[in-house]
Parts: C-alpha cells; structure tokens; sequence
C-alpha cells in the first residue's frame, strides 16, 4: 500500500493523569516489571503428495520427510496423516496443539465478481454443506470494493450457512465492468496488429495497465489481508475460498503480496475460484496465489462443484510442525518439503514470518478498519489538535494518545524506570484509499515505578491528505497479551 501518512516529530512527554475510573478499579499495583518472553508458537505446514498420475501418496511417515526452513533441514517434531478430516487410523498422532477439524473462510469479492457466474459457485457451496465434517465450520464475509461486511460468523449450524449464501447471491458486483475494460485493451493490440504496427507500438499497448482494476486489487488485496489477521479462525486447518473473476487482468503481481504474506503467516491454504471460464485468460495470477500457500485453483464442472473440490483436496494431506528459534525481527523464511521417494510432487506452504509484537499490532490496526474491535482493548485516549497546512494537498496534525499504565511493560533504566510501545497507525480515506505507519516507537520514562490507574501521555505529528479520513491508531499491551485502539475520524 502506498503510505499517505507520516510521524515527524516524535515528542514523548509522559504525564501520569488521575482517572475518574480508577476509584472503581481493584486496589492499584505497580504495573510488572518484564525482562523477556519466549515465544514457543508452532509452525505447522500441511503438505499434500501425489503421484505422476495425480492420486495422493498414503501411507508415509515421519522418516519420508524432509522439512528444510531457509535451505537448512529442521527436525519434524509433529507428524499426522489426515485422511478426508480425520487422523489416519494407525499413523503417529503427536500433532501441536490445534485441534481437529477444518475452518473454511469463504471470501466474495464482489468487487472483480461477475453475479451470474458467482451465484453458481454460492450454489454449490450450498448444496455441498452436508459434506462438511462434524468439526469443521465456516464463515462468510464479502467485498464490495470499499466495505467489508460479515455474513455468517464461524459456524457448523448448516442453516445459518445457507441463509448467509442465499444473502451473498443477491449482492451487486463489479467485475463485468473491470473485465470489459480488459477486453477493450486487449482489442486495442488486436487491431494494431491487423493494422500492421510496429514492434514498438505493439509492445507499448501491450505492457499498458489497467489502471482501475490495478487499483481495485490493492483495495481487495489490502481487505482480504485484514480480514485473515482481524478474523481470528478456530483451531484445526484453515482454508481460504476466494471467490473471485478476472484477477489474472491484473498485470502487477506486487498488488497481491499482503495477501500470501498474511496467508502464510497464519497457516491458511488457498483455494481460489475464477468464476468467470479459466480457459479464457492465462490462470497464473490465482495458480501463484494458491501454490505459494500449498492449495490449489479450483473449477466448477458438470460433475461437481468447485467447493466439492477444494473439500476433498483439503481433507487429505501430512500434517508435519517444527517449533523455530522465534526472534521477532519481521523476518520472513523460506519452507521446502521433500518426501524421500522418487516420481512424486510436493505441495505445501512456501514461507512463515517471525512476525514482531510491533509488526502483530500494524496489522491489527488495519484489520480494525474493517473489523470492529473489542470493546474491552479500545482503551487509547486519542485527541486531535488543530491542523496546519503542510503543502498543497496535506496537513500536519498533532495527536496526543493516552495509554494505561497499567498496560506499559516497564523495564529498569539505571536509577529510573522506561517503558517502549510500537504504535501502529492506519487510514482509509472516503474513497477507499488505505495507508499504514508501521515502525514507530512511543517511549516513556519514568523516575520511579508508576503506580496503575493513571495514563501516559504522548504527543506526536501525523501528516494527511486533505480528505475525510478514519484513523485507528493502536499500540501493544505486552503485559495482557492485547492490542489497544482508538479512532479518530477527520475531515480536512
């Protein structure tokens, strides 16, 4: 995403506030003093072997595996089979701590969708809720280009899945437009060539975008990625549905990054569906998008329904988890699963992040764009000063953010005390246009421990477009494992 945001400036000055509040608290404590954690998340990778034939290899354990993080073999410490949802009778069952069962995240955009073609999709969804196991569940949430909106929260209650779908079937779309758009460049090089263009000419029409639908895909892109991080699934396999049409018109593969990064990161496997015919345009961009998360593109036919496929596909697979040396740095890392058999093919996921606390809270605060936070986190004091012009199409605007005491991690300094919170801005403006500010730091000290009840105050300058404006800001609690929020909407 293109950033329309900036901290310049960073004043810190800490004022520990009374609250009205803090007579109906527990009697205060002095916030705890924290050295280090150890983080011991497990990474699990579920992979999928098949023949030259295309069938699935049963039957392998541990030892037929290789799992290789940045080219560098790592120990399998958990290993299952799972045939259609369930574990393999007889096979090693040391699996982390997860869960059985499937959560299939079902994801219209209705942005690049086409109604009549998605509405056949929705069918089979709906007709194939009786395939689902009795532990898996799904959710539906839907696109439009500028809002996201939740149909059916996580459920195995096939009635309120079916009432949802049957909703989802009478939404607008937008892709017929975008796709025609398409074809009129594609008719354009066409015609030049009928026409006897030069090289030149042709390439130059040829490479040209489609500036609308490139900037649609960043929205689609940027909400999908938000609502994976700000739609916290059950245990067990998460699987993403992307429902979707023409993605492949989209000659910037960079507008889908936020997407397989997050993907990733959290252990979803894609399953996308073009809804309009696939033999029509090149698959790359969807092929690309589910091979990096070890899923596989699906298509509706005579016989069965794309979700019927995605389904099976994903009820069988080897399930194999690693514990890495986790060190918070934004790093990511590169997975490669080898199965020690010859004539076989390998599918799984292809990376996982070592994702900071700083960099868990920028992305929650996008995802509370979309997504309603809890109540109980949304404890930022925000206020918003005058704003002064700052060039011809932006502003300064100072900002003084309020956070409990209560919730600082505060560390000993010498003879004093300090406390560090990454804080996380993003915007979305009114006509759709998003920005984040990961990076920044709000330090406080302190001359000796404070005293829980009171706030910390800390001042700084975000610069803005001119332009109506909904900024979440939002910072770590480290000491109950959260993230804190506040909003502030502007207009400029």
């Amino acid at each position: 995403m293109s950033s329309a945001v900036r901290i310049s400036g960073l004043v810190l000055v800490a004022v520990i506030l009374s609250l009205s509040l803090a007579a109906q608290q527990a009697p205060e404590e002095s916030p705890p003093v924290i050295n280090e954690t150890i983080d011991v998340r497990v990474v699990n990778v579920e992979t999928v072997v098949t023949d030259a034939q295309g069938r699935r290899v049963r039957g392998l354990g541990r030892e037929d595996f290789r799992l290789l993080v940045d080219g560098r073999e790592v120990p399998v410490e958990y290993f299952s089979e799972m045939e259609e949802g369930r574990a393999a009778a007889g096979r090693e069952a040391a699996v982390p701590p997860g869960g059985p069962g499937r959560s299939y995240l079902v994801f219209l955009d209705d942005s690049f969708s086409i109604a009549a073609h998605r509405n056949s999709v929705l069918a089979g969804i709906a007709a194939d809720l009786d395939r689902l196991g009795p532990e898996d569940r799904m959710a539906v949430l839907a696109f439009d280009g500028r809002k996201l909106d939740l149909l059916c929260p996580w459920t195995a209650d096939h009635s309120a899945l079916a009432t949802a779908l049957a909703a989802a079937r009478q939404r607008s779309t937008g892709g017929g437009q975008l796709i025609a758009q398409a074809d009129d460049m594609d008719l354009d090089v066409e015609l030049a060539k009928a026409v006897g263009a030069s090289k030149m000419t042709l390439e130059m029409l040829a490479a040209r975008r489609n500036e609308e639908a490139s900037s649609q895909a960043g929205y689609t892109t940027g909400a999908l990625a938000a609502a994976l991080e700000g739609f916290a699934a059950p245990p067990g396999r998460k699987v993403l549905f992307l429902i979707t049409a023409g993605w492949q018109i989209v000659r910037a593969p960079g507008s889908y990054g936020p997407i397989i990064r997050t993907a990733n990161r959290l252990g979803y496997t894609m399953y996308p569906v073009d809804t309009v015919n696939l033999d029509r345009m090149p698959a790359d961009a969807l092929e690309w998008l589910a091979g990096t998360t070890g899923g596989k593109v699906v298509k509706t036919r005579l016989d069965h329904s794309a979700f019927a496929e995605a389904l099976a596909d994903s009820g069988s697979y080897y399930g194999l988890g690693f514990t890495p040396a986790w060190k918070g740095n934004d790093r990511g890392h590169q997975i490669r699963v080898e199965v020690r058999r010859s004539g076989v093919a390998v599918r799984s996921r292809q990376s996982f992040t070592d994702l900071s606390r700083q960099g868990q809270t920028a992305m929650r605060a996008e995802s509370l764009l979309y997504f309603n936070g809890q109540e109980k986190d949304r404890r930022l004091r925000v206020e918003l000063g005058k704003a002064r012009p700052a060039g011809r199409s932006e502003v300064e605007v100072p900002v003084v953010l309020g956070v409990p005491v209560v919730s600082l991690q505060v560390m000993p300094e010498g003879k004093s005390y300090a406390a560090e919170v990454p804080l996380a801005i993003a915007l979305v403006d009114e006509r759709g246009r998003h920005a984040s500010l990961p990076g920044a730091r709000l330090r406080v000290t302190f001359k000796e421990l404070p005293k829980a009840g009171g706030y910390a105050r800390f001042k700084t300058v975000i610069k803005l477009r001119k332009a109506q404006q909904h900024i979440v800001f939002a910072v770590d609690d480290p000491v109950a494992g959260a993230v804190l929020w506040g909003e502030a909407r502007v207009s400029l």
